[in-house]
């Protein structure tokens, strides 16, 4: 009942943004799609007030432009200007405000709990005890990091694919009802997370490769769902692929994404109502990637509306 409530929320807003994008010949899907859709559901599943969402676009965008320095900051290019000194402090004040925001909700919610996520961090207990101050900031702002990246990566990836691949992009045109499993086939091409990196906990042979206590281990999503092995010619779009859902893009077994269904029902519910009202909608050719190592952050993707 929760999820089929959700999704007629997400639906709606999707029409809404899509009324936006209407109006323009070309647009920036970043900008007027992609980047707003999951910052509205996870905000609608923690339960933050509809006045305080913009606060969360700019929170985003200060963090994104803070990765963004750092990576100049890597390769030696970073410029000490008055422009980057206001950024910094403009930057902390963000940080600060995000940080206590998150305080004052919480706080509010083991008061007065409410059906919403925010209230089952703040309430949740490990071994009798309320989780520390440290724990309540770091498990709502990883719900917002993890389900915003992630999501809007694919959205963005997904229309660049279908203008890569016209073909698939006509199949489901014709037969709406391929989605549920060509959304695990956008997921699978695109993989939004670049990768995750584990500690081994004692020596182990892993695919003929010794690996000794105390190594780092670093698995890549994208040679995982471009495995050949797993995927026939993998690197095509296919909508119909029969074992799509074989991807590893949430995880896998225990661990597997608690935003695993509310990210699938956002795919496929924009690409049901794009792929509808706007059927000639493509890729322009231009796109910004922003310098990131750890997610694949589509920052700009330009389309022609149609």
């Amino acid at each position: 009942a929760y999820l089929n409530a959700l999704k007629t929320k997400i639906s709606n807003q999707i029409t809404a943004l899509l009324d936006v994008v209407a109006t323009k010949s070309e647009t920036d899907l970043v900008e007027d799609f992609s980047s707003r859709l999951p910052l509205f559901t996870l905000c609608e599943i923690l339960g933050v007030p509809a006045e305080d969402r913009d606060k969360f676009l700019v929170w985003m965008h200060y963090l994104e432009q803070a990765q963004n320095l750092a990576y100049q900051q890597q390769l030696g290019t970073l410029e000490i200007n008055d422009g980057l000194m206001k950024f910094v402090g403009d930057f902390n004040a963000n940080v600060s405000e995000m940080f206590e925001y998150g305080q004052r909700m919480l706080k509010a919610r083991r008061a007065n709990p409410q059906n919403d996520l925010m209230s089952a961090i703040a309430r949740a207990q490990i071994d009798g005890e309320l989780l520390s101050d440290e724990y309540l900031d770091g498990s709502w702002l990883l719900i917002v990091f993890a389900g915003n990246d992630t999501t809007r990566n694919t959205l963005s990836g997904t229309m660049k694919l279908l203008t890569e691949f016209p073909d698939q992009k006509a199949k489901l045109a014709a037969n709406p009802s391929l989605l549920p499993g060509a959304v695990d086939e956008f997921i699978r091409m695109v993989s939004p997370v670049i990768y995750m990196r584990r500690t081994a906990t004692k020596d182990v042979e892993v695919g003929g490769q010794q690996i000794a206590e105390g190594e780092k281990v670093v698995m890549y999503y994208g040679a995982a769902n471009r495995d050949p092995a797993m995927f026939a010619d993998p690197d095509r779009l296919d909508v119909t692929r029969a074992n799509a859902s074989k991807h590893i893009a949430f995880g896998f077994g225990p661990h597997v994404c608690i935003g695993k269904r509310v990210a699938q029902i956002q795919l496929e519910e924009s690409y049901r109502q794009i792929l509808s009202r706007f059927p000639r909608m493509e890729w322009t050719g231009e796109i910004e990637v922003a310098p990131n190592n750890f997610v694949y952050a589509i920052s700009k993707l330009g389309v022609r509306v149609g």
